[in-house]
Formats: C-alpha cells, structure tokens, sequence
C-alpha cells in the first residue's frame, strides 16, 4: 500500500496536549490521525457529533438540571413538595374515587 505525506498547522500547546493523551494512550500522533479517519470512514462522517451549543447546554448536555428544575417547580406550585410517592399514588386514587363518585352521582 503507498504512503502520502499529510502536514498541517496547529497550536503547538494543543498539539502537545494531544500527543500527551494519545501517548497515554499507547500511541502516537499520526496513529491517532490514521484511527480518526478510519473511525470517520466507517461512520461515514465526523465520529462524533459536531453543533453549536450555548454553555449552559454544554455544562447540561441532556438537560437534566433545567429538567428537575422545572418538576420541582410543578411540585412546589401542587403542593407535593414533601410528599412520598406513595404519598402521591394515594391522593391520586382519593381524587379518582372522588371523580368516580361524582359521575355516578350525575347519572
């Protein structure tokens, strides 16, 4: 199999840090470059997913932070801050009992 030569230019800090994980790795920078094409062939693109993300996404990726967030709120505003699942489950099935009361009532 024939060889071509690639060069490029980069920061040489950043260079630096990548040989050092790489050599933690077991290896060296062209090896490094040679699993990243294969991996991008066999992904048929980038292996890794590149977009633009504010920070706050970044530190949060699946948005978990914003998600509980948002159901202690809901659980403050009901009023089941404090209260167990079990807790819950049984208000729950007064509410439905209540409910069913109701409509038999009507009937």
């Amino acid at each position: 199999m024939a060889t071509s030569l690639l060069q490029i230019r980069m920061d040489e800090d950043l260079k630096n840090q990548a040989a050092e994980l790489f050599e933690s790795l077991g290896m060296d920078i062209p090896t490094a470059i040679r699993v990243f094409f294969k991996r991008a062939l066999v992904e048929k693109g980038l292996p890794f997913d590149v977009k633009t993300t504010s920070s706050k996404e970044a530190d949060d990726p699946m948005g978990l932070l914003s998600s509980l967030q948002a159901l202690n709120a809901n659980a403050q505003k009901n009023g089941t801050i404090g209260m167990s699942e079990e807790e819950i489950e049984e208000e729950i099935k007064q509410m439905h009992a209540e409910r069913r009361k109701k409509k038999c009532s009507t009937r």
